[in-house]
């Protein structure tokens, strides 16, 4: 089995501070996985991404420059990770080579447990990185842990009245996509790229709060014992096909 986990800059960092106990409680969980399936993990940039990106701009940069700066600090973040991982867990077959292709992604795979990478090229967020390295190296699942429990109709963070959408098909979500970008939680969680990627390969993603390590074990553990139907308690599954979503539920 091979599985892509996204983990979001928001979770992994307290203002400009490493977030050390989410990210501790996250390498024991990747690596309580690996007995059944080998892992990719793509790692945001977060608050130190965010701070080089305004400074570039603040100095009239242009956007591929800032796009850069992002994909050099989620890649540098990716190499942190994954060294104190290895550092860790030294049983472990982990790679400290950090990507910068989807087949340096599927090269790395076929010969370690357990890779990480960051950004890949200008225009991507992390999140079509994570769909484009799922479907590189034949994952069935990409799981996004980010900092709201799953996909909601309209920005949890700005509407109190904002609901959470349990489960829903990646068409479905699509065309939620292209009529408005405040719909269906894609004006954060997703662009139309990697939404696309996911339909073409068939993957089915579950979105939820990474920083919430109980429930971020649950989910894995209903991932890898292909106990689906429970995800939308606690989150959101996105499913390939309605006709996926219709035998689930």
């Amino acid at each position: 089995m091979l599985s892509v986990i996204k983990l979001g800059g928001s979770i992994l960092f307290k203002g400009d501070k490493l977030n050390r106990d989410v990210l501790s409680g996250w390498i024991e969980i990747i690596a309580s996985m690996l007995s059944k399936s080998k892992v990719a993990v793509v790692v945001g940039g977060g608050t130190v991404a965010r701070m080089y990106i305004r400074w570039a701009r603040d100095l009239g940069l242009s956007e591929f420059v800032c796009d850069l700066f992002g994909i050099g600090i989620s890649r540098l973040n990716a190499m942190l990770i994954s060294n104190w991982a290895r550092y860790r867990y030294p049983e472990i077959n982990i790679s400290t080579r950090i990507p910068s292709t989807p087949q340096e992604v599927l090269d790395l795979i076929n010969v370690h447990d357990l890779v990480f990478c960051g950004g890949l090229i200008p225009g991507q967020s992390t999140v079509g990185v994570a769909s484009e390295v799922a479907e590189a190296i034949g994952a069935k699942y990409l799981l996004i842990a980010t900092d709201v429990d799953g996909i909601y109709d309209k920005d949890p963070k700005i509407y109190s009245d904002a609901k959470r959408i349990a489960r829903i098909g990646l068409s479905e979500l699509l065309e939620k996509f292209k009529f408005s970008s405040q719909q269906a939680g894609s004006y954060k969680l997703f662009d139309i790229q990697s939404l696309k990627i996911m339909e073409r390969a068939k993957i089915t993603c579950i979105v939820f709060n990474g920083s919430d390590l109980s429930k971020s074990r649950k989910i894995v553990e209903l991932v890898l014992e292909n106990k689906l139907e429970h995800i939308g308690d606690i989150g959101t599954i996105v499913v390939p096909s309605q006709d996926v979503l219709t035998r689930l539920y």
